[in-house]
């Protein structure tokens, strides 16, 4: 081989268009190379942008390292080993004699490459030669030991020494979000650059969001962008965003002066599939069936192979960078998945190889099988586990349960045809039916198998439709009455948790009567103990605790320990209900203790947020706060969504209670997302009121006032009377916190008409109308906002406020700026600084450890933090503080222990977010 004299540094032509997003990448990969890493593989699937960013490299590589070569190598039109020899001879300037030996070839290259010291030469595209060009190339990597080698591919070269550095999709915007992540800047940047005038300037707002909705559906795959962003100009994003559903024919044709692999997206996957051989081919196209991440368990079934050939074909696929990794499942196994246009074009290919039904029947009865286990596992143990196996698997059985209704309506109609052409075809139609019925059936059990999901995490009644199409389908056809059973008891209760009172009552009757003839006993409990669920929400009190001890009873014949215990806290929550609190607290603590022995922790948590609501009614709340942070971690951790919202509105409003408005907004302001989220409209509604008060309080009145509004729609279209009386109390703090600012300005009249506006909303919840029970009575909802507002109206100091409500309590503004002793005036605290420090200090103690005194050391540091004081006169301090105490009403309830002061535990001590009007000696 001879040598031309050349230039120790390629000149690189960099694409035209800007390099956007990155830089994280490129500042990994140069680490590596800097680091001594002398063979890093850029790999990834097709349109990620691997080229792109290998020339970005080396353009900055060549910037920063001075004197050493850079050299680009396109292998892209290279088919053997003697071209790729070619290829790299020519981007390093070498010449080499035609009609070498391979071998030879080789060898001479790598010693051209070894005289060159320290350099980088970058093979682009190496994919479809590596199989003969990876041992050349692990040759030239032993032959120049100076030399660095940064190659692109769909595989890795699996040679000693190699570094891969996988190269996923472009920075998407967090769903619901329109921020300007990486995929959004190239997108805006190339739309831009195809856009024959001046740029508009950067769009804002709702075009900005179908931005950031589009690059999400793109997935976030730079030539899919790119492709798309050319079609902008015609189409526009909402255009784009509603074509999506066939992507390999929408991004084909949009660029000009790429290569032709580069041009559609289709090409560069087609380029890929090419280099496929026919099993690993077979196995790309059956994984299409899969909608979301798959395990190699769901693999090998879908692929009807053994474990190994299907983890063979699963590893290849992935090497091949036409799977990508996954979140791994719950119990760490990990997953795989397929970009979406791998997807469709791999969907074709199954299609045309006539596989499609295999690998749907496949498919559906792997998921069917597992999600059938898992739901009966969570129904016999409510186990997390179980739950999460459902939920990583919830895609897939809702494809089932829609590829299963589509078979049925394709069913339909080519039954209707063929009858329509020929009586004589009975046989066809039999049989045609018989395929209609259990596509039909199969619908049902893949919509009764994610139910436990859905309940539970949401989003509640997701699964509404696809059943009234299913058991419309299932019932005209005769389907097995079980699963009919089955999913009219899954719609009935799907209906219950989306307010549709009546029609759930309607399904969960029938679903009875089916059950109790087919001698399902297990179903029947539950159905039993669903209608008590749903009669109990209707205010019906005798006919629910008619069927929770109906199903009590069954439950305990079964030996359903699990369901026994849901029992019992249902007839707890009945006698709450009922203002029977020793009862209901019995009933509690049973269903609580046997949710413990089983582990369940999902029953545990209701029945703790409903002990906790009991405690707090009666005058406890740092019990209460124990049963509400307890629930929290459990249902937490059980991810159960819903429920997790209801015991954070409750103790939001404890916190609202003791006057802790901050943390209660919070509680309230999450608890609404999560039940917006999950779709559970009646308890967002009650979420919005409690969240309404919570502002009013704190005199966020616009604020509060759009909580409001909306809960009020919400509860109207519900129709639930004490809800709706729910909003009108909730409406009560909005008067108060106007009656507070009236009386700032110096309004009296508007203040006193304010607050008998809230007293009247008072007299209407307690009173009730016509003889019906009051709201009060049937709500604890209601009871509960009605102690903070009375005692909120108590704190305004306005004439008609007097003994309202709070005489047997120690009421507390925030900081005990003022204070109301049980039955006495209201005292302005806000220049006796140590008793006011001193009074908060033991509040927190009782609210704490109630019973259990402050030491006189830390009664020293509260009321006098930071201050160096002698023991004799600090006790002396505190001595005249407490007294100024008891002067003001509280000496009945000032105590002394081992430890020091303390109040009486038997105080009720409760904030409240309105201050008095001080005068005279500071009484109100």
């Amino acid at each position: 081989m001879a040598e031309a004299a050349r230039p120790r540094r390629q000149r690189l032509t960099l694409p035209a268009s800007r390099f956007i997003g990155r830089e994280g990448e490129l500042a990994g990969i140069a680490e590596l190379l800097r680091r001594g890493d002398r063979l890093v593989t850029l790999w990834g699937p097709a349109g990620m942008g691997k080229t792109r960013l290998a020339l970005e490299l080396a353009s900055r590589w060549a910037e920063a390292q001075a004197g050493e070569a850079v050299w680009l190598c396109e292998l892209t039109a290279c088919r053997d080993l003697r071209a790729v020899c070619g290829a790299v001879a020519r981007a390093i300037g070498a010449q080499v004699a035609a009609g070498r030996r391979e071998a030879t070839l080789v060898e001479r290259i790598g010693r051209a490459l070894a005289a060159e010291g320290r350099a980088l030469l970058v093979l682009d595209n190496l994919e479809h030669v590596l199989e003969t060009a990876a041992p050349a190339l692990g040759a030239w990597v032993r032959a120049a030991p100076e030399l660095r080698f940064l190659v692109t591919s769909r595989e890795r070269t699996r040679l000693p020494g190699e570094v891969s550095y996988e190269l996923g999709p472009l920075g998407l915007p967090a769903e619901g979000s329109s921020e300007r992540s990486a995929a959004v800047a190239l997108f805006l940047d190339r739309a831009a650059a195809h856009r024959a005038s001046t740029p508009p300037p950067p769009p804002a707002g709702e075009h900005l969001a179908d931005v950031a909705a589009l690059v999400r559906r793109l997935e976030g795959i730079p030539l899919a962008i790119e492709l798309a962003a050319a079609r902008e100009g015609v189409l526009g994003v909402r255009g784009l965003l509603a074509r999506l559903g066939r992507r390999l024919d929408l991004l084909a044709g949009a660029a000009r002066g790429r290569e032709a692999r580069q041009a559609t997206l289709r090409g560069a996957i087609e380029w890929s599939w090419d280099l496929l051989d026919d099993r690993e081919r077979r196995a790309l196209a059956c994984c299409s069936v899969f909608r979301g991440p798959f395990t190699l368990e769901a693999a090998a079934a879908v692929l009807a192979e053994p474990d190994a050939a299907a983890i063979d074909r699963v590893e290849a696929l992935r090497d091949k960078s036409l799977l990508r990794a996954a979140p791994p499942r719950s119990d760490g196994a990990p997953r795989f998945a397929l970009y979406e246009g791998v997807r469709e074009l791999a969907a074709e290919k199954l299609a045309e190889r006539g596989e499609r039904e295999g690998a749907a029947e496949r498919h559906a009865a792997f998921y069917l099988a597992a999600g059938e286990a898992a739901a009966a596992d969570f129904e016999r143990r409510g186990a997390l586990d179980a739950l999460n196996r459902i939920a990583g698997d919830l895609e897939e059985l809702l494809a089932v349960a829609e590829g299963a209704l589509a078979a049925t309506a394709e069913g339909a109609l080519a039954a209707a045809a063929e009858g329509a052409l020929a009586a004589a075809a009975e046989g066809a139609l039999a049989a045609a039916a018989a395929g209609r019925r259990a596509a039909a059936e199969r619908a049902l059990r893949a919509l009764c198998a994610v139910e436990p999901v859905l309940s539970t995490r949401g989003p509640f009644g997701a699964q509404l439709e696809p059943l009234d199409r299913a058991l419309a389908a299932a019932e005209q056809l005769a389907a097995d009455p079980l699963v009919v059973a089955r999913a009219l008891a899954a719609r009935g209760r799907a209906r219950r948790l989306r307010g549709q009172a009546e029609a759930a009552l309607e399904d969960l009757g029938r679903a009875r009567a089916q059950a109790a003839a087919l001698g399902a006993e297990a179903l029947l409990s539950a159905i039993v103990a669903d209608l008590g669920v749903l009669h109990h929400g209707r205010r019906e009190m005798e006919r629910a605790r008619e069927h929770y001890e109906q199903a009590l009873a069954l439950h305990r014949a079964l030996g359903d320990r699990r369901a026994e215990g849901r029992a019992l806290g249902n007839l707890g929550a009945l006698h709450h209900d009922e203002r029977r609190e020793g009862e209901a607290a019995s009933y509690y603590e049973r269903a609580i203790a046997i949710a413990a022995e089983i582990g369940d922790g999902r029953l545990e948590g209701i029945f703790s947020t409903n002990a906790g609501l009991l405690e707090q009614e009666r005058g406890a709340p740092a019990q209460a706060r124990r049963r509400y942070e307890r629930a929290a971690a459990i249902l937490g951790e059980v991810g159960d969504l819903r429920l997790l919202a209801i015991t954070l509105g409750n103790l939001g409003a404890l916190h609202h209670e003791e006057g802790r408005l901050a943390e209660a907004r919070a509680c309230h302001e999450r608890a609404v997302a999560l039940l917006r989220e999950v779709g559970d409209r009646r308890s967002e509604a009650i979420a919005l009121c409690r969240l309404g008060a919570a502002l009013a309080s704190l005199e966020e009145v616009e604020e509060a006032r759009r909580a409001l509004e909306t809960a009020e729609r919400l509860l109207a279209q519900l129709g639930d009377e004490p809800d709706v009386e729910l909003a009108r109390v909730a409406s009560g703090f909005v008067d108060l916190a106007l009656a507070q600012a009236a009386r700032r300005a110096g309004r009296g009249d508007e203040a006193a008409a304010r607050a008998g506006a809230a007293r009247r909303r008072i007299a209407s919840a307690r009173e009730g109308s016509e003889g019906a029970p009051s709201s009060a009575s049937r709500s604890d909802d209601v009871r509960l906002l009605l102690r903070i507002l009375e005692r909120s109206l108590a704190a305004l100091g306005l004439p008609e406020g007097r003994g309202e409500g709070g005489e047997r309590e120690l009421l507390l503004t925030e900081g005990a700026r003022f204070c109301r002793p049980p039955g006495g005036a209201w005292h302005d605290l806000r220049e006796r600084h140590a008793a006011r420090r001193l009074l908060v200090a033991l509040a927190e103690q009782q609210r704490r450890a109630p019973g259990r005194g402050l030491s006189l050391a830390a009664l020293q540091e509260a009321g006098w933090p930071g201050e160096r004081i002698l023991p004799g006169a600090a006790a002396n301090r505190i001595y005249v503080a407490m007294n100024q105490l008891r002067k003001l009403g509280l000496k009945p309830w000032l105590r002394r222990d081992g430890e020091g002061y303390l109040l009486d535990p038997a105080l009720p001590v409760h904030h409240v977010a309105i201050e008095p009007a001080a005068g005279g000696d500071g009484h109100v």
